[in-house]
């Protein structure tokens, strides 16, 4: 099926459709996104979810594919395996994406046996570079990747504070309207007669485009205003949007230039060498260093301009520095006053000030009245204040006249502040760290602006090479190898095999070493003594000793293998099958209807002509003990007439099927030798071929009387008894 429209995706309505159109501005983005599998950018869609992403990735993915996971693994058991396998593969993952792509490897039917033997090349070279890479690679790779995500692909629009855009022409205007700039700053047109010296006045910076060259002389005065003429373009107004990407993206985008670096020191192979090509690392190097200019609020960082930083600072301190050298200068000259040694009492004068400031008398006339040295402390106080002010706004020497006529000369307690010059200076300092923080701004968008493409690959590069290094360090960690796949073989021959569920316990430190099993069924290079490649086998043997691990592992084998991913044993052979089946065996009571349910399903085994593998644990508990047999006993004859089945069935009752069952049946067995020293079974795991296993009840029954106690050891040895004399 081919895709043209997001309508043809299973699980895309219209609710849906629209707000993937309104997220992506059109419907062949949003188709182009789902179609390059970006769970990441469509779970990025307001009110979509993450699961629902996966959903419509894969829902596309299928049906373009012309392959689904329900096409091969036909029972709900084997896709609880599966995908149990793959939630301990996803532990490795570092990125939601590597996890959330994983739902798109699934087992693929032998139609497809060019992409497994692609994929299994691919994961070849990803346990290779895992099994190379030294420690302080795989540190580096997990510290970075981990901070690695999809991109978001706009600058999320934010208030600037202090810019206005205005222009004399109604095209320009509506220009600016339709890119979104408004929602930034304000934008403003000129109506006739009007002057653009009030925006100078009102605003830290003002942008004044005139592409007919036409504007107002008078603004030529104010250091605040950047006309731009024909050539303007938004980013001329708003170099934010560039550098909002990168600020939005910081920590993704700097992951990325760290890993650029990383990656040119890697295990090389033929996978690793077409990654690597797909990262422009000097470009990178660009990025970053353009990167080092920007905070993650996108502002320009400090240390990068002192000039900027002190502007910034002045800004940022401005009310409190006002406040406290106001305070401080009136606490000073009270004090140094009440300390003067003059002839009218300090604390006169003070009152005389504070007296003369209430009843409004002249400044001057108040200096006549006070003594020299008064008055001196005043202006020697004020100086001081001054040089504070200068200080602790970070003024050099060329802008500290900056701070004469904030305060008042006049001899009064408290001094008087002057308002009108505060604003102007405050005012003064946030249009020069605005200009100077815009101008460097604009430099650092015009270097990143081209950078774009190259940051964009290079993140979805990494994102891609995350699932491989998933594979690679998984495979490695579970001691996993590419299996021998082949269409010329019947069957699955497993040399050194363990159980994944089995390994992760053991690595988890649950339990000893994992011992290994060798098995085949049907025809492959694997063919030890005993075996004649059979296609249909019962599997005996003791309780606890390995029965459904065996063909759990075959399962985890074969699906693991077709999905193309390296597989748990040291050696596997195997065709790649059309249907793959398992069935639990059944937990408590099974009821008419249920039986009824799964005869159904065994009969839909048995009709198949495809190719399959089925796999069935203690299925006789299905039914009574008399009938269960006979009903298992025509399963088999019906599966051993087609050449393209190869079944195991696990059953206590392999005697007692091989006694009504008119075809030919090979019989395995795992069998308990006895109890050790911690009263666990000491069993072979490996099942002995053309061998029946007893099931040996009682060596569990014989180390539950050796642990119990009390009357319980009298129950538990008088069972043990009855058993040794059937037995007998």
């Amino acid at each position: 099926m081919s895709i043209k429209c997001l309508s043809d995706i299973p699980g895309v309505g219209d609710k849906v459709r629209k707000a993937l159109i309104d997220h992506f501005g059109s419907e062949a983005v949003a188709l182009k996104v789902i179609l390059d599998s970006r769970v990441d950018l469509v779970a990025a869609v307001p009110n979509l979810g993450s699961r629902q992403a996966v959903n419509i990735v894969k829902g596309a993915f299928e049906a373009e594919f012309g392959a689904s996971a329900n096409m091969v693994m036909r029972s709900q058991d084997v896709r609880k395996i599966y995908e149990s396998v793959l939630d301990i593969m996803r532990e490795y993952a570092n990125t939601s994406y590597a996890r959330d792509k994983l739902v798109l490897y699934f087992p693929l039917p032998p139609s497809k046996m060019d992409v497994i033997l692609d994929r299994q090349r691919y994961f070849a070279d990803a346990v290779e570079m895992a099994r190379n890479l030294s420690v302080d690679q795989r540190t580096l790779l997990r510290t970075h990747l981990s901070k690695v995500r999809g991109l978001y692909r706009k600058a999320q629009s934010r208030r600037i504070e202090g810019r206005v855009a205005i222009t004399n022409d109604e095209k320009v205007f509506d220009k600016l309207i339709e890119s979104g700039v408004d929602r930034w700053c304000p934008v403003y047109v000129l109506s006739e007669g009007e002057s653009g010296i009030d925006y100078a006045q009102g605003f830290d910076l003002v942008l004044y485009i005139t592409p007919l060259g036409i504007y107002d002389e008078s603004l030529d005065m104010f250091d605040n205003v950047e006309i731009l003429g024909k050539d303007w373009s938004i980013n001329d107004i708003l170099p934010e949007r560039i550098v909002g990407f990168y600020s939005r993206n910081y920590r993704v985008i700097d992951a990325a230039c760290k890993l650029a670096e990383v990656f040119q020191s890697l295990p090389m192979n033929a996978s690793v060498q077409k990654f690597v090509g797909q990262i422009d690392s000097e470009k990178l190097s660009q990025v970053a260093e353009a990167l080092k200019t920007l905070d993650e609020s996108g502002n320009v960082a400090a240390g990068v301009s002192p000039e900027i930083d002190r502007y910034r600072n002045a800004v940022k301190t401005f009310p409190t520095a006002i406040a406290e050298v106001e305070s401080w200068l009136n606490e000073e000259i009270t004090t140094r006053i009440a300390k003067s040694e003059i002839k009218l009492g300090g604390q006169q004068i003070i009152s005389i000030l504070q007296s003369a400031d209430m009843d409004g008398a002249e400044s001057d006339a108040l200096r006549n009245m006070l003594p020299a040295e008064i008055v001196e402390t005043f202006s020697a106080t004020i100086r001081e204040a001054e040089d504070k002010l200068v200080q602790m706004l970070g003024l050099t020497v060329r802008e500290a006249d900056w701070v004469t006529g904030i305060i008042s000369e006049e001899i009064a307690l408290p001094v008087k502040m002057i308002p009108a010059q505060i604003n102007a200076l405050e005012d003064r300092l946030r249009r020069l760290y605005a200009e100077r923080q815009f101008r460097l701004m604009k430099k650092v968008a015009r270097d990143l602006e081209s950078l774009r493409d190259v940051v964009t690959q290079a993140v979805q590069t990494l994102l891609e090479f995350d699932l491989f290094l998933t594979v690679g360090l998984f495979a490695l960690a579970y001691d996993m190898h590419t299996p021998d796949i082949s269409l010329d073989y019947s069957g699955v021959g497993l040399v050194e095999a363990r159980n994944v569920f089995l390994v992760q316990s053991m690595l988890k430190g649950r339990h000893g070493q994992v011992q290994p099993i060798n098995y085949c069924i049907g025809t492959t290079p694997f063919t030890p003594e005993g075996t004649n490649g059979e296609s249909c086998v019962i599997l005996s043997g003791a309780n606890s000793g390995g029965k459904t691990t065996t063909i759990q592992t075959i399962a985890q084998v074969v699906t693991l293998a077709q999905a193309g991913f390296p597989v748990p044993a040291k050696k596997a052979y195997l065709r790649p099958f059309e249907e793959i089946y398992f069935f639990y065996k059944s937990r408590g009571m099974v009821s008419a209807g249920a039986f009824e349910t799964t005869l159904r399903q065994f009969a839909d085994i048995a009709i198949s002509t495809k190719s399959k593998i089925a796999l069935f644990d203690e299925i006789e508990a299905i039914t009574e003990p008399g009938s269960a047999a006979n009903v298992i006993a025509g399963l088999i004859e019906l599966l051993y007439k087609d050449p393209n089945s190869v079944t195991v069935i696990c059953s206590h009752l392999a005697r007692e099927i091989a006694e009504v069952t008119d075809v030919p049946v090979r019989i395995d067995g795992i069998e308990a030798r006895g109890l050790n020293e911690d009263l666990e079974l000491i069993v072979d795991r490996t099942p002995r071929f053309g061998h029946l296993a007893r099931s040996t009840p009682e060596l569990i029954v014989e180390r539950l009387s050796k642990l119990a106690k009390g009357p319980k050891k009298e129950v538990y040895l008088k069972i043990l008894e009855n058993l040794s004399r059937m037995r007998k």
